[in-house]
């Protein structure tokens, strides 16, 4: 294998493709972890916390004389079980936990090629460049293989998120003006 300039140019390109992808799927997956995790916060727990709390108080509170609450106590337990039942099935904070995993995983590699041009200036060191190219791919394989799928709304996300900055640095905007 010929370690010249146009094979360092050329895995130059696939660190750039590294950084493009890892960047994109790091931020759909943390959109993704930022819904599940909001949405299990206050669709399932919150609800099922209140209605635990007024549940637990009029057991307690022996409601159970007054006419109007006789009922209550049955529906709020039916009400808690049921979104118990459905916290579970949906398992939204796990969903959440995964996404936020990967998310961290590529941002961890989308660091590491946002730094290439730092450890790799030019084609003297193409023979090391190469292996760490490689070393690249075989991590965002593996991440990639242990990914939960992302889902179209969080992909859709991702432009919106960069238009806003939310993978650039200041030192990056000052150096562009």
């Amino acid at each position: 294998m010929t370690f010249d300039e146009p094979h360092f140019h050329r895995v130059c390109d696939e660190v750039l493709r590294h950084l493009e992808d890892t960047e994109i799927s790091k931020l759909a997956h943390w959109h993704a972890a930022q819904v599940y995790s909001t949405l299990n916060r206050w669709l399932i727990g919150v609800p099922a916390t209140l209605m635990s709390i007024a549940l637990t108080w009029m057991l307690a509170a022996d409601t159970k004389t007054v006419v109007s609450f006789q009922q209550l106590p049955v529906f709020l337990s039916l009400a808690v079980s049921m979104l118990t039942g459905i916290g579970t099935f949906l398992n939204l904070n796990e969903a959440a936990t995964r996404h936020r995993s990967t998310a961290e995983n590529l941002h961890g590699l989308w660091r590491d090629c946002k730094n290439w041009e730092t450890e790799f200036p030019d084609s003297s060191v193409c023979e090391k460049a190469v292996q760490t190219a490689l070393a690249y791919r075989r991590r965002l394989n593996e991440i990639n293989k242990d990914a939960p799928q992302i889902p179209k709304w969080a992909w859709r996300s991702v432009k919106r998120q960069r238009s806003e900055g939310s993978v650039s640095y200041n030192s990056e905007n000052i150096a562009s003006s």
